[in-house]
């Protein structure tokens, strides 16, 4: 007995340390975090097989908030309960919000030369992601359609509505037409957590109304800040289906057009780097609430309490999900129709990748194009030196950022 504790232990520490490698590597944003999910957990460490990994991020994927951090807490909550899918969910954040706290409180954490050719590399992570993660969806013309259609439209109609109503026309075009033999559920009620429902809806309620209030006095007594700040993040990531692309554009409603705490330029940096950095694309709250912060005239020490604020607010409504609603998919995922909507609501998700690929693709063609000849091809080969050595899996990612910043300081 003490021995198969003592082994369960050493298991959950090795898994908390590849997270933590994780959480300090795993650049190009949600649509590069699966493969490396897959390369850490289920090819070289096999904590997960690989059909767990993608039934996990397809229950994600229905949830607001950030689907690939909700992935690898819920895959700490299945090895382990609560207590390991909090450590999870702090090793995993915490390296790219500590980059991000720090490029918000710097007057000036990196010059627009070393930055140039980034956006050339964070294509190529995206691109990569996309094509390694097409392989996965399950051969069918079903999938395949949902993969285009929803990643084209994605492309041609940016809305952050297109997300929720696409994973509801995938997920009845899965259950309907895809195959999974129909089973009962069966539901052991006691496995399921009320009173993380409670506590969410609980924490939305009583945010909501204080944000309501004091958002009157906000510009009387700038102390109320911080709280004011935790409301807005709080509600924005707890309505995020879409996950990081979402939450930019609700960022960009509430806190540049709305309020203005922070400038249209800004936001465009933060969104830039969050691309740039390791970790969870919604550390783009931890700089946020920074920057707001700042430019309130708050001190440095203030400045990192508006990071922290963001970092809690920004991934405590998708947790409480996480910790409510897994239970139940636990109990249920054997009926026949969600079994069907499993591999559509993953075509779904790659197909947004694309969405996000041709996104950044657009921009940054743009921007080759508005750059010096001999510039444009650096652009392109950092991009084909991201993409292929990606493919050639002999480059970690942070040499290849690192190369990226490099080729910029070389050539200014």
């Amino acid at each position: 007995m003490h021995r198969d504790t003592n082994l369960q232990k050493a298991r959950r520490f090795r898994f908390l340390r590849a997270v933590f490698w994780l959480g300090l590597t795993a650049f190009g944003g949600p649509q590069m975090h699966l493969p490396y999910f897959k390369r850490s957990l289920v090819d070289r460490l096999k904590f997960i097989s690989h059909d767990e990994l993608i039934e996990i991020n397809a229950f994600c994927s229905a949830l607001p908030g950030p689907s690939t951090t909700q992935t690898i807490t819920t895959i700490g909550l299945k090895l382990g309960g609560n207590r390991l899918a909090i450590f999870t969910l702090l090793l995993w954040s915490l390296p790219g919000a500590i980059i991000m706290t720090a490029l918000a409180i710097s007057p000036k954490f990196l010059g627009s030369n070393e930055l140039q050719f980034m956006g050339a590399a964070v294509l190529g992570f995206m691109v990569y992601g996309a094509w390694s993660m097409y392989k996965w969806i399950q051969p069918s013309k079903l999938h395949y359609a949902i993969f285009w259609i929803s990643g084209i439209t994605g492309f041609l109609i940016q809305s952050p509505w297109i997300f929720p109503i696409s994973m509801l026309l995938a997920g009845f075009a899965g259950a309907k037409w895809g195959n999974a033999p129909i089973q009962k559920p069966q539901i052991n009620k006691t496995l399921i957590k009320w009173r993380n429902l409670a506590l969410f809806v609980g924490i939305f309620i009583s945010v909501g109304l204080a944000g309501i209030v004091l958002s009157k006095f906000e510009k009387e007594s700038k102390w109320l800040k911080p709280v004011v700040l935790f409301e807005n993040t709080y509600r924005m990531s707890s309505l995020s289906l879409g996950g990081g692309h979402a939450l930019a554009a609700m960022t960009l409603e509430q806190y540049v057009h709305h309020t203005h705490r922070i400038t249209n330029n800004e936001l465009n940096a933060g969104i830039g780097m969050s691309q740039a950095v390791p970790g969870p694309n919604f550390n783009l709250a931890t700089y946020a609430n920074a920057v707001a912060m700042k430019n309130s005239g708050f001190s440095t020490q203030s400045q990192i309490l508006g990071a922290l604020i963001g970092m809690i607010a920004v991934f405590l409504p998708g947790t409480l999900f996480v910790f409510f609603a897994f239970p139940i998919w636990e109990n249920i995922k054997s009926i026949g129709f969600l079994q069907r909507s499993i591999p559509a609501l993953f075509a779904l998700s790659v197909g947004f990748i694309l969405t996000a690929t041709l996104t950044i693709g657009e921009t940054t063609s743009h921007q080759w194009l508005a750059d010096s000849h001999s510039h444009r091809i650096l652009h392109i080969s950092v991009f084909l030196f991201t993409f292929l050595a990606l493919i050639s899996k002999k480059i970690p990612s942070p040499f290849i950022v690192a190369a990226a910043l490099l080729v910029g300081w070389f050539f200014p």
